[in-house]
């Protein structure tokens, strides 16, 4: 059997073209961005819990230090109890998170046992290794010219990156949740995002010694994203400040929690994406036997798919177009405060028809993303020219859907003192997320880009059960023995929310192992 030749690389000394701008500007502001969250870690681990490193102008993680803080919030004085928090209010104010709990989280640390102290110094020195210089790696030019220097953080990386999550873990087995700031849903998304970042570094590693280049990057990509956790958390709670300059900084990080996950993964798609236009043209590389077998189950799989999607209209049916949105599951009164239920009912009631809008045409949209997507899996990838006529009306459904959802949590919005814990972040984003998938999914149409089709639609197959998967969440967190200030903090619904677009993490194995990363290296 003849192997397959690639095609040839386009001219390396070319000018690049307007996309590769753009995907240069996009990798270097990541990078720099992690670069800076990067350095604010190091200072102030070094400052606040390494001893020897301690400055003198320090000011005390006491009580008395923090109500003197309290009496007079100058950026200068929160600058000396918090580095990272003087910096931080810079870019916002001191008054933001001098009024937060973020204060009393640092006495916790300050006085937390020698043990905890030793493993979260530890994750953090390792961790900002990856941060320094993890985004680097995803330049082309950068890695192109310097490829030894590429190499040599490379193998830093794999050997940090797995140590410092690891050392997380050790943290977290000896620290109870409702010490994290965000309590059980930080503590829950750690665990997650944490596994996923180790095994991803493992399988980079494995590609990179199979010569896989192309699923090399894309597993780097994801490990790279699953650590943006705690460096995003930072940078969310200054551009939802400036979002929303009237809302206070609690309430503004239980909207962080609730964007967290699919922010991070999409940061990481974005990798991806930038490092395709640069990559070489591989159209002729053979297909993994992992998509492979994949493509076979998932196309087993449709008749139980399509259950699972009828049983997801169901829901919706249930709720949106019968009920009155949250409020009508069993579960609601006991897990989501009266508040955000009231506000939910009265936006659906002020706009007659629009639960009824979105319940339908996002469960119609995802028994026809399950049908376009077997079409064009039982295509032969280099014969694929027929696009599924139904494709333009499940881009029609998708839109639909992603705009009245977007519509139903705009105009619920956010209040302060967590009113509404969340308020319409859970609509908002899933939403605007599916309204961009349908736009990518219109784009690949348009150019009859196959491999970009299936992607873009992996990407809505995960996005559209998310309200489905909701109420899913907030059924079985019901059944669960979650401590009663946890309810009452609103941590299971933040749960609920947050879990509700965790498809994603299938859909970016996907993207790992799919025609259109394997059509670039």
């Amino acid at each position: 059997m003849t192997r397959p030749t690639p095609q040839r690389p386009a001219n390396p000394s070319a000018t690049p073209s307007p996309g590769q701008w753009i995907s240069t500007t996009y990798v270097v502001l990541i990078a720099l961005l992690m670069t800076c969250t990067g350095w604010m870690a190091l200072r102030e681990a070094s400052t606040r819990y390494m001893l020897p490193f301690q400055r003198a102008d320090v000011v005390a993680y006491t009580q008395q230090g923090a109500q003197a803080l309290r009496a007079d919030p100058t950026p200068e004085k929160l600058n000396q109890y918090s580095n990272e928090l003087g910096l931080l209010a810079m870019w916002t104010s001191p008054q933001r998170f001098i009024d937060s709990k973020l204060i009393e989280h640092g006495l916790y640390l300050s006085q937390m046992p020698k043990l905890n102290q030793v493993l979260l110094t530890s994750h953090i020195f390792l961790g900002v290794f990856c941060m320094l210089f993890g985004g680097f790696q995803f330049w082309p030019a950068f890695r192109k010219r310097f490829m030894r220097v590429h190499r040599l953080i490379g193998a830093g990386y794999v050997v940090t990156a797995p140590i410092s999550v690891l050392l997380s873990f050790a943290y977290m087995a000896v620290t109870p949740p409702h010490h994290l700031y965000t309590h059980m849903t930080s503590y829950v998304a750690l665990w997650l995002f944490g596994t996923v970042a180790i095994t991803s570094v493992g399988m980079a590693v494995r590609a990179l010694m199979q010569k896989r280049i192309h699923e090399h990057m894309a597993y780097m990509a994801l490990s790279f994203a699953c650590l943006l956790v705690a460096p995003m958390l930072r940078w969310n709670w200054v551009g939802l400040a400036w979002l929303f300059p009237a809302i206070d900084q609690e309430t503004l990080n239980i909207v962080t929690m609730g964007i967290m996950l699919p922010e991070c993964l999409l940061i990481g798609y974005g990798l991806i994406l930038a490092n395709r236009q640069y990559g070489r043209a591989m159209t002729k590389r053979p297909l993994a036997v992992v998509a492979q077998h994949a493509s076979n189950l998932f196309q087993r799989m449709t008749p139980a798919l399509y259950l699972a999607a009828t049983g997801f209209m169901a829901i919706n049916v249930m709720h949106y177009v019968l009920g009155n949105g949250i409020s009508s599951a069993s579960a609601a009164s006991q897990l989501v405060n009266a508040a955000l239920l009231e506000r939910e009912a009265s936006i659906l009631s002020q706009n007659p028809g629009l639960g009824s809008v979105f319940g339908v045409s996002i469960s119609l949209a995802c028994l026809l993303a399950i049908y376009v997507f077997t079409q064009l899996l039982k295509q032969p990838v280099q014969a694929a020219s027929r696009i599924p006529s139904s494709a333009r009306l499940l881009v029609l459904l998708s839109l639909t859907a992603g705009v009245s959802a977007t519509t139903l949590g705009w105009q619920m919005g956010l209040a302060p003192n967590q009113q509404w814990l969340s308020g319409g972040t859970l609509y908002t984003v899933g939403g605007m997320l599916i309204v961009l998938f349908a736009l990518v999914l219109t784009v690949a149409q348009i150019k009859k880009h196959h491999a970009m089709m299936k992607e873009s639609l992996a990407f809505l197959l995960a996005l559209l059960p998310f309200s489905a998967l909701f109420f899913i969440n907030l059924w079985v967190m019901q059944w669960l023995p979650i401590p009663a200030d946890y309810i009452a903090q609103g941590q299971a619904y933040i749960l609920s929310a947050g879990a509700s677009t965790a498809l994603l993490f299938v859909t970016l194995y996907y993207v790992v192992y799919g025609q259109a990363t394997r059509e670039h290296g």
